[in-house]
């Protein structure tokens, strides 16, 4: 293994940091510092480029760590100002190169991994050969990689449709880097053994289930509505969603206090979650998963996978009853969306309705 070539005790403490604050990053500065040091290799450079880039590799992410956690680990898509936040980092990580002993010569190369050929990069703009080479490729193996590995919001893209996207926005890279790197890449394939990527499994999963999940019904959010039926639209699940709202919430409200009015919530979403037996935690979705989310205020929704309508319909009316039996509320079902596959487009297509 390449990682193994190289020694990087004095950068591992700093990777490990950087690793534990954004879980992309698990595997990712790896990956994509052994793409490059292959590329490297594919073009014949000497020794000391190959270690150059490899190094680089896993130095390049490392200014996430002074990325505010709202929008370094936000689950959903980012507006400008936070796309503006983001671009910092390959600023920052030059900088931290810059201080560490044997390897600040690096710097340059770290803070220019978002630079793209054709001058529309960041942060300073270069362009062609103002780019230093080891940034060059490491431009190629950092798209590659997000590419072909999971993201909360989309599958893993596979690899001819990763090249055929590469290709596409080929004015982004050299392009005689890049026609190597897709020789090279077909030969070798997406990285699985070469990387000893450290987990931290249990951590993402409770800082997932912190993003997705409503603070006063401990259901699942908005969010995280979304992010299941983006899901869902990888596996090509048929769904069925109910859209779910308490008749007269302002008036119980005004009535009867916030306070009061947030008990009542919390009490509809228990109710609803035990009647349906509801997923708790956000896992990959399966065949039958149920989901309820708060998605505003008194509106819930109800989703559910590869199901039979007509035993959900007369599920549902049973619970309604046991809403105004139980709670004294009267329940109204609408906008309902059922036996359609899931659109990765699925926020523009049903977004008025959350």
């Amino acid at each position: 293994m390449i990682l193994k070539k190289y020694d990087i005790k004095e950068i591992t403490p700093l990777i490990t940091a950087t690793e534990i604050r954004d879980a992309y990053t698990q595997g990712h500065s790896q990956r994509v510092a052994y793409y490059a040091y292959l590329l490297a290799d594919a073009l014949q450079l000497d020794e000391g480029v190959c270690h150059d880039v490899y190094i680089a590799g896993l130095l390049h992410d490392v200014g996430k760590i002074g990325i505010p956690d709202a929008v370094l680990l936000k689950p959903g898509q980012l507006d400008s100002e936070e796309f503006g936040l983001i671009k910092l980092h390959s600023s920052i990580s030059g900088k931290i190169v810059d201080t560490i002993p044997h390897y600040n010569y690096l710097s340059k190369i770290v803070s220019s991994h978002h630079e793209n050929y054709d001058g529309s990069g960041y942060p300073l703009g270069l362009k062609a050969d103002e780019i230093p080479l080891e940034a060059r490729l490491l431009s190629i193996a950092d798209v590659f990689d997000a590419l072909t590995t999971r993201r909360v919001y989309r599958a893993s893209i596979p690899l001819e449709k990763s090249i055929e996207i590469l290709t596409e926005h080929n004015g982004k890279f050299d392009s005689y880097f890049l026609n190597v790197f897709v020789s090279m890449i077909k030969k070798h394939g997406i990285a699985k053994e070469e990387v000893e990527a450290i987990k931290f499994d249990k951590l993402e999963k409770l800082r997932n289930n912190f993003f997705f999940t409503d603070p006063l019904t401990k259901t699942f959010n908005r969010d995280g509505l979304l992010s299941i039926l983006r899901k869902s639209s990888d596996y090509e699940y048929k769904v069925i969603l109910f859209f779910i709202n308490i008749r007269h919430f302002k008036e119980y409200n005004h009535q009867h206090g916030l306070k009061k009015g947030d008990f009542l919530l919390v009490k509809t979403a228990r109710l609803f979650q035990n009647s349906f037996y509801t997923q708790k935690t956000m896992n990959e979705p399966k065949h039958k998963d149920i989901y309820f989310a708060r998605i505003r205020a008194d509106k819930f929704a109800l989703l559910f996978i590869g199901q039979r309508e007509s035993f959900l319909t007369y599920k549902l009316q049973q619970t309604v009853q046991e809403c105004h039996a139980q709670l004294g509320i009267e329940i109204e079902i609408k906008n309902i969306i059922k036996n359609t596959k899931v659109s990765r487009k699925i926020e523009n297509d049903i977004g008025y309705l959350l």
